[in-house]
Formats: structure tokens, C-alpha cells, sequence
């Protein structure tokens, strides 16, 4: 439990530090700006850093990416069609599909699972990869789709054009064709990957500063249970039949990560409630304290 208490920490604070920052030296504009600069320069170094960091060569056994790649689609679907069939307004149906699906598996994920499983770091790194992969492809396919409201050819373009799915779509390139990249490329890279977390963070606290959160708490508790308790246990159905593997105590684990800081940077984009996924970030950090530990426990990781 301290480990996860001193990983979401830092999130903590820095997100109280933009919240004080908006009543000293920040006025209305630096949110926005942060904004851009994450979601088209840091977001897309951070996505094109980790991913090219993926070691394929480590992993004997391929199985559960698909396993994996096979529940989360399926996820995505049943969330997106119930939310159509609930006729959520599109910010809300958004905010759920993409809030629910994906979590925090890179930054609270991977400290986490490398502790308790060190020599795991390649298939931590590929379950990263899974999610990294499907939401700024199929996800960013539903939420340009959410925009034009039917299936067109814009509809591929524009997703194609989105920088976060550039960095997917060349770190992939680089892997597949194992590219050897620059020294000084790679830490340029690096460098710019590492001011993503903390800018983001900190655009947060601003907005939540700027306004407190007029949310549905419904939508809320919803939304947080669905990530922290509904995610890992249909991961753990598939844990449970696989054998009790590591490997696959990682997906679950991985699975019940908190609400990740990603689809706050989406709602810059696309038609998404960014008041809801922010109270949900900082709720489901906080109770995260709890459910992490009891999914330890529940699949031997501790």
C-alpha cells in the first residue's frame, strides 16, 4: 500500500499545485495553453517514448495481448452501444467509454507492477502498448465518429491526423521495422515525454480552480466502480480460467488502475465532460489506496 500511496502522490500535489497556482500567478489563458502544448507536443513524445521503448523480443508467450486486445474491444463496444441505447448525450457517452476502458497503466501502472514483479517489465510495457494502441485508434475512431455522426471517409482522415495517433502509428513503424534511432532524437524525445505528466496535472488543478465541478454524482459513482471494480473483474473471469498466471495477474491488475489523465487531455478535442472525468481522477486516485491492494491480494501478486 505505500508504494501506491507514494506513486499517486505526486499526482496529488501537482494537481493542488495548478489549483493554487490559478489564485496567484496563473489568469484564464495558461490552462489552454498547457493544453495545446500537451496534446500536440508532450502527450504525442510521451505515447512515441514508451512505446519504442516495448522489447517484443522478451515475450515468449503472445496469447494474452490477444486475450487482452479482445476484452477491451469488447469493453469499448458494450460501452458504446449501452450508452446509445441509454441516448447519452454525446460529452456524457464519450466520457464514459473512454473513462472506463482506459486507466492509469503507464504512470501508476508501471512503478507499481515492476515492484511486484520485477523481471515482468516487457509484458507491463506490452499491456501499455494494448491500451496505448486501442484507444488512439478504435477509441479515437468512436470519439470522431461521436463528432460527424456517421461513418465517412473524414472520419478516418481527421483520425489520422490526430497527433497522439501519429505517435502511435510511427512508434509502431519503429518497432516493427526495428528502427535504430538517433541518441540525441531519443532524449530530445525523452526529454519532452517527461514535462507531459506534470503540464497535464497542473492544467487540472487550474480548471478544477476555475470552477468547481457541477457533475452528476450518479454519473460519478458510476463511473468510478465501473473502472475500479467492473474492469478488473472481467479481467479476473479470464485470470481465473487462464491458470493463475503472472502474466495475466498483470492484466488484471492493470485493468483496475484509477481513471487515467489521458481523456482529460481528449476533452481539449472532442465532445467529452471534462468536469466529470476530472472529479473522477481525483476519486478514483484516492480510493485506488484501497482497491489496488485488495486485487493483490485477490490475485496473488502480494
Amino acid at each position: 500500500m505505500q508504494l501506491i500511496i507514494d506513486t499517486l502522490a505526486p499526482l496529488i500535489f501537482l494537481i493542488a499545485l495548478g489549483y493554487i497556482l490559478k489564485f496567484t500567478i496563473a489568469d484564464n489563458n495558461w490552462s489552454a495553453v498547457l493544453n495545446k502544448l500537451a496534446v500536440y507536443i508532450l502527450f504525442p513524445s510521451l505515447i512515441f517514448s514508451g512505446m519504442i521503448k516495448v522489447n517484443i523480443k522478451e515475450i515468449d508467450d503472445f496469447s494474452f495481448i490477444y486475450w487482452n486486445m479482445a476484452i477491451l474491444t469488447t469493453i469499448i463496444l458494450t460501452l458504446f452501444l449501452v450508452t446509445k441505447w441509454l441516448k447519452f448525450s454525446k460529452e456524457r457517452a464519450n466520457t464514459y467509454v473512454i473513462s472506463v476502458f482506459f486507466g492509469n497503466v503507464g504512470y501508476l501502472g508501471f512503478p507499481i507492477l515492476h515492484s511486484l514483479m520485477p523481471g515482468y517489465e516487457g509484458v507491463v510495457s506490452i499491456h501499455i502498448a494494448i491500451y496505448t494502441l486501442l484507444l488512439f485508434t478504435f477509441g479515437i475512431a468512436i470519439l470522431e465518429y461521436s463528432v460527424y455522426k456517421k461513418v465517412s471517409v473524414k472520419i478516418v482522415t481527421d483520425t489520422f491526423k490526430n497527433p497522439l495517433m501519429i505517435a502511435v502509428l510511427l512508434s509502431t513503424i519503429v518497432i516493427l521495422l526495428d528502427i535504430k534511432l538517433p541518441f540525441t532524437v531519443i532524449k530530445s524525445i525523452d526529454l519532452l515525454a517527461g514535462g507531459a505528466t506534470p503540464i497535464i496535472l497542473i492544467s487540472l488543478g487550474l480548471f478544477l480552480a476555475q470552477k468547481l465541478p457541477k457533475v452528476s454524482y450518479k454519473d460519478t459513482v458510476a463511473l468510478v466502480l465501473l473502472k475500479l471494480i467492473a474492469m478488473p473483474l472481467i479481467f479476473y473471469i479470464y485470470f481465473y480460467l487462464d491458470g493463475n498466471s503472472k502474466v495475466v495477474a498483470i492484466s488484471v491488475l492493470e485493468a483496475g488502475m484509477p481513471v487515467a489523465i489521458t481523456p482529460f487531455v481528449l476533452g481539449e478535442l472532442y465532445p467529452m465532460d471534462r468536469e466529470l472525468i476530472a472529479l473522477c481522477i481525483i476519486i478514483s486516485c484516492f480510493l485506488s489506496i484501497a482497491t489496488l491492494p485488495l486485487l493483490m491480494i485477490l490475485v496473488g501478486a502480494v
